[in-house]
């Protein structure tokens, strides 16, 4: 955990709080702009950000002169992430990076996913049905198209050209075994859930396509992401353990070491009280802070060694745990791309449940209140949920 001591028992918050300066105080109330810092302190990270500072795919390209394996760590739903994955694979094909890790395909569809890239024509129903198997509520068409520029870029290679290849990471939970809200808090139901997967399985095709001289960047979601830095588990607001079953990113750097890192993309944090405590500028809101004061533009940075990555943030559920939490504890680079309130969510497939897989999307939701919802109620839910960034932009700047 880079040298910083970790905390084993419960901690009492401090409840450190972002002090917002509403747009319009005293008329209509605004998105919650974030706490400025000092002038000085702003010039200071404008003037590093200037020398050290990469546009986005060359800082990502950059990360694999030293690294076998990066994550790219995303809060998930968030369009322009998506498609920044996208835009990815070419540069990083002719980088010699031919593997892309992800979350959004299982294992047990890998046949399945290299016969997608493979194909001679694109084959649209088979790139959702490996979606679908994946997380019967993933239908949005970025994520699917992801799958579409491998194949394109595929299909654009000399003759004898190595493909790119997109490997499929996810276990494949039978959330049959839910059939109450409580299931999902009982361990014996969640062991059947998972039939004795964890983590450690995402990582073994990751290490195995190292082991086989590839270098890989892993598409997930950020907890899942983490190398170094180990998740907290909050309990009612203060500390209980550290996650003991770690991350697929955890099981990675065990194995690689510092050849494996973390990028983090910007995005909203949970506050001090826990995973669902109300979002809030991630980083004390200083990133945010600089950016809306310089004028934002796509950026990706290093923390180690850099002023950024002193940055604290006892305000977010990521201190917890943590003596003196900076974000060079939580990864190793940032890319900032907007302001949050610019921010889209993804584009939800019209019909992504219909009649063919209605029986599927009931048996597999985690939420048993759908065992006998119609496919309009999935589809609203699946179309509710790509709206989560629209409703951060209504609360943060």
């Amino acid at each position: 955990m880079n040298g910083k001591r970790a905390k084993t028992g419960a901690i009492v918050l401090t409840g450190l709080c972002l002090a917002g300066i509403a747009a319009g105080i005293g008329g209509a109330a605004g998105p919650e702009s974030p706490a400025v810092p000092a002038p000085e302190r702003l010039a200071e990270l404008e003037a590093w950000l200037q020398e050290n500072g990469r546009e986005p795919t060359a800082y990502v390209l950059g990360q694999f002169d030293d690294h076998d394996v990066v994550f790219l760590g995303e809060m998930h739903r968030v369009k322009h992430d998506v498609l920044f994955v996208q835009s990815l694979l070419e540069p990083l094909h002719r980088r010699g990076v031919r593997v892309l890790a992800t979350e959004f395909g299982r294992r047990e569809d890998q046949p399945d996913i290299d016969a997608l890239l493979a194909a001679p024509e694109w084959d649209e129903a088979l790139a959702r049905e490996i979606t679908f198997r994946q997380f019967v509520w993933w239908g949005y068409r970025e994520y699917v198209d992801v799958f579409k520029a491998a194949w394109r870029l595929n299909r654009e290679l000399p003759a004898g050209a190595p493909p790119m290849r997109i490997v499929g990471i996810n276990n494949s939970p039978d959330w049959r075994h839910i059939r109450t809200r409580a299931d999902r808090n009982r361990g014996e139901a969640m062991r059947k859930v998972w039939g004795g997967c964890t983590e450690l399985d995402w990582a073994r095709p990751i290490l195995d396509a190292v082991a086989a001289g590839e270098r890989v960047l892993v598409h997930c979601g950020m907890h899942h992401a983490f190398t170094a830095y180990r998740q907290p588990i909050v309990i009612d607001g203060a500390f209980s353990h550290f996650d003991r079953s770690l991350r697929c990113g955890n099981h990675v750097r065990e194995a690689l070491g510092d050849r494996a890192a973390t990028i983090f993309l910007h995005a909203p944090w949970h506050g001090a009280g826990g995973y669902d405590d109300r979002p809030r500028h991630p980083a004390g809101g200083v990133i945010d802070a600089l950016m809306l004061a310089v004028g934002p533009r796509p950026v990706g940075f290093d923390l180690a060694g850099g002023p950024f990555g002193e940055l604290g943030d006892d305000g977010a559920v990521y201190h917890h745990g943590y003596e003196d939490f900076t974000l060079a504890d939580f990864c190793d680079g940032w890319i900032y791309t907007r302001p949050l309130s610019e921010y889209e969510g993804v584009t939800p497939i019209p019909g992504w449940v219909n009649a063919g897989n209605l029986a599927a999307a009931r048996a597999q939701s985690p939420n048993p209140a759908y065992r006998e919802k119609s496919c309009e109620a999935f589809n609203l839910g699946i179309a509710r949920d790509a709206g989560l960034t629209e409703r951060w932009g209504k609360k943060l700047r």
